[in-house]
């Protein structure tokens, strides 16, 4: 199944601190971006008022980026840049509040982390604006009997996301194996377990690779592609990430062959 292209395209984010001791310049948006600078911390000033956390601007073509806030208070935002955005089709409020900000941190985590590990654009666009819409436009409730019945079903969908080959379509994965559209599907597994899809089947993967070495005597290859990495040097690399050693130096602390 094909990707879609999905529009408006994410291009950059970015986690900014104002800086305390020295001025900085605002800028204008150009045409058809969309800038958006999500307060997490400290407070802004901006057209003679002040916001504080929470608070999502949205500046498009002809708009200024914050650049002032309350003496010692220098605010910190996400920043979120798109391109081919069309301001009459989506129509996002200038100034408007994060609706849930129990889940503001968590995002910011995603968002960046995700970013950063180069996550598939398409899909890291479709959740970053989703979820950017979702908490700015009033959305309907789940009723308690469906929000119970998805709980069940993300469980099974969770067991799905084991046992899957690392150079898995998302998308299809989430329409045909699990039924759902990739956003709602990521936005439903976050809320279940806490992490994001990529990220469960990542640590999934890597305690399996650990059990392997702990006790089998597999070599580091064959582990490598018993959990489904694209090569060794992937393997080597998430490994590492994840436990702070390479596969052979964890296996000379944890082997019970030795």
């Amino acid at each position: 199944m094909k990707k879609r292209q999905y529009n408006p395209q994410l291009a950059l984010v970015y986690y900014f601190r104002a800086p305390t001791r020295y001025n900085f310049s605002p800028f204008a948006i150009q045409r058809n971006k969309l800038y958006v600078e999500i307060l997490v911390s400290g407070a802004a000033s901006y057209e003679g008022k002040v916001y504080r956390r929470g608070t999502v601007f949205c500046h498009t073509q002809g708009d200024m980026t914050l650049h002032d806030f309350p003496k010692n208070q220098p605010y910190r935002v996400l920043l979120l840049l798109f391109e081919n955005y069309n301001r009459r089709k989506w129509n996002l409020p200038h100034i408007g509040q994060w609706r849930h900000l129990a889940s503001l941190d968590s995002f910011v985590h995603d968002a960046l982390e995700d970013f950063y590990l180069k996550t598939d654009s398409d899909l890291l666009s479709e959740y970053l604006f989703t979820s950017l819409r979702q908490n700015l436009l009033t959305v309907p409730d789940m009723t308690t009997d469906r929000r119970a019945e998805l709980s069940r079903e993300i469980f099974v969908v969770r067991d799905k996301l084991e046992h899957l080959d690392e150079d898995i379509n998302w998308e299809e994965f989430s329409l045909i194996r699990a039924g759902y559209s990739p956003i709602y599907l990521r936005a439903l597994f976050k809320a279940q377990f806490n992490i994001s899809p990529y990220q469960y089947r990542l640590r999934y993967r890597i305690q399996t690779a650990c059990r392997l070495l702990a006790e089998s005597t597999l070599t580091i290859r064959e582990i490598s592609g018993e959990t489904r990495f694209r090569n060794l040097e992937t393997f080597y690399r998430a490994f590492k990430k994840q436990t702070g050693m390479t596969p052979a130096q964890y296996r000379q602390k944890n082997s019970l062959h030795s």
